[in-house]
């Protein structure tokens, strides 16, 4: 075969197999198509830890079926954004009841995340809409999860997600995370890195 018509062969050959191992659409989708949440303790002391697992688990246990009723992302978002007012009230009357001082603050932001492995899926590293419940001075060790779709909210003692919930996600976005497609993740959370570093944005202390 003459070098003319070998260059150019290789050169489709190459650009289909980028195309095949590149990021789609359908998978950058994760990081809209996902609620975290992260709770921040106080401080690291053994009361100031105590007080964020009993914070989480009131929270779940009071709001998790209500917030496990969202069928969409937009649906669960809405959720959440009118429900603060009431968990942050909530959380503080609690808080007041275990004789704790310090107050919370409950936010709604998107927020930057490393790569998390869980029993049966992993999430990229990246930016996600977060629902961040901040104790007092939020300066401990945090507890984080996903609250939508669904995969903790019934998990008020435990610290590894269910995989129940995860039919609400795509069925690219199931093997994007369940290591179905290993390179175009790593080169999801490159990209999602890029745009990290330009943002300037340094890390959230986990």
């Amino acid at each position: 075969m003459k070098k003319s018509v070998v260059l150019p062969v290789l050169a489709i050959l190459l650009a289909t197999l980028l195309l095949a191992v590149m990021p789609t659409e359908a998978d950058a989708a994760i990081y809209t198509d996902t609620i975290r949440l992260h709770v921040l303790a106080n401080s690291d002391s053994e009361e100031d830890q105590s007080t964020k697992f009993a914070v989480r688990d009131d929270l779940l246990l009071t709001y998790g079926s209500v917030l496990g009723t969202a069928k969409t992302m937009e649906e669960a978002e809405s959720l959440v954004r009118r429900m603060i007012p009431e968990m942050r009230e909530h959380v503080n009357e609690f808080l007041s009841a275990r004789g704790v001082s310090d107050t919370a603050d409950i936010t709604f932001s998107v927020e930057w995340y490393e790569t998390r492995v869980y029993e049966t899926f992993t999430l990229p590293a990246g930016y996600y809409p977060s629902l961040r419940v901040l104790i007092g001075a939020a300066e401990g060790r945090n507890w984080w999860c996903v609250m939508f779709p669904p995969l903790c909210l019934d998990m008020a003692t435990e610290d590894a997600p269910a995989d129940d919930g995860l039919g609400a996600y795509s069925e690219s976005e199931r093997r994007l995370i369940s290591g179905g497609y290993r390179v175009r993740f790593k080169l999801l959370e490159a990209v999602s890195g890029m745009f990290r570093e330009k943002s300037g944005t340094d890390p959230k202390r986990k």
